[in-house]
């Protein structure tokens, strides 16, 4: 069964993610299937852009399926791991290099390889329901799909704090952190859906321009500057050393520690590395280093046990790396 529905509508080419039940985590087929759409509508001279969306308000995409990975762990699949994640990559490259513009229509929520599949275009839209994250830390793993390269150069440094801790920004705090490029209300997304059919990619400069609201929130960006501040650290040492310090007067501190406590040391070691390593490289660059980095990190205990105890029993992880 495809849980990707592939549409032409005007001159919009769509491509719908199809898997509610699971908050539309990405198999291996529907890898293959969102990259073979791509394909599609750029070799079909009726489309002038392509947009991707869920059929569920509750969820853009959740990431790829780690409770399937981990099974194919616990079972030493490498080969067959190793090809999930080369396909993925690829996905990913094609989007930076898509031949039309590719939109991504956000809401929900977007974590992981969902990311992979939307920052990547030349549009990112997020309605006031968008919740994006990488918290790939908290199963032992690291932000891959290209997060080492644009986690690497958000703004306000805000790609360490969001790669160690896997805290979400919501809605418009993504286009102020450059995760997104527009804010539009949800009751505004079928206007802009009827433009893009009607106008193509001309609609992006006129009707999209018009109903965002990409108005800056000082009050966040209070938040973003005090979060650089403290996360300007050289090792997880002295980072905790100055969460603990903040936490006595600071609840937003307080959490951030709370959070990185949590986390898999291992995977907030590599994380660190890997996203200092990126910050100069390309993404097809950033894709191959992520790649064997992977290898390395399925291998590692705390993948699978942070996987069984995020998704699978939902308790503590009881880390190998510590």
């Amino acid at each position: 069964m495809s849980h990707i529905v592939v549409e032409r509508q005007g001159q919009a080419g769509y491509i719908t993610l199809d898997r509610p039940d699971a908050l539309n985590s990405l198999t291996h087929d529907m890898i293959r299937d969102i990259h073979a759409a791509i394909r599609v509508h750029e070799a079909d001279s009726e489309v002038d852009v392509i947009v991707l969306r869920s059929s569920s308000e509750r969820a853009f995409c959740a990431g790829g399926d780690m409770k399937a990975t981990r099974l194919q762990a616990i079972a030493q699949e490498w080969d067959e791991l190793h090809a999930f994640f080369e396909e993925e990559y690829a996905l990913n490259l094609h989007i930076e290099q898509c031949s039309k513009p590719y939109v991504s229509l956000v809401n929900g929520v977007a974590m992981g390889g969902g990311l992979g599949l939307s920052v990547h275009g030349d549009v990112l839209i997020v309605s006031e329901t968008a919740r994006l994250a990488m918290p790939e830390t908290a199963i032992g793993f690291f932000p891959d799909v290209g997060g080492t390269h644009f986690l690497s150069r958000l703004s306000y440094d805000a790609g360490l704090w969001l790669a160690l801790t896997g805290v979400a920004v919501k809605g418009a705090q993504a286009v102020t952190v450059g995760l997104a490029t527009h804010f539009v209300h949800s009751s505004k997304w079928s206007t802009l859906t009827d433009a893009l059919e009607t106008q193509g990619r001309a609609a992006l400069d006129s009707t999209l321009d018009a109903l965002s609201e990409n108005e800056t929130d000082d009050a966040f960006v209070q938040v973003l500057e005090q979060r650089r501040h403290w996360f300007d650290s050289n090792d997880q040492s002295s980072l905790i050393q100055t969460l603990e310090k903040a936490s006595e007067k600071d609840d937003d501190a307080a959490l951030l520690l709370k959070k990185i406590q949590a986390m898999s040391p291992y995977a907030m070691e590599l994380t660190r590395k890997l996203l200092i390593e990126a910050k100069h490289l390309d993404l097809a660059n950033c894709l191959q280093l992520e790649l064997v980095a992977a290898a390395e990190a399925v291998r590692h205990p705390d993948f699978v046990e942070g996987i069984r105890a995020v998704l699978v029993d939902k308790d503590k992880a009881v880390w190998s790396s510590v």
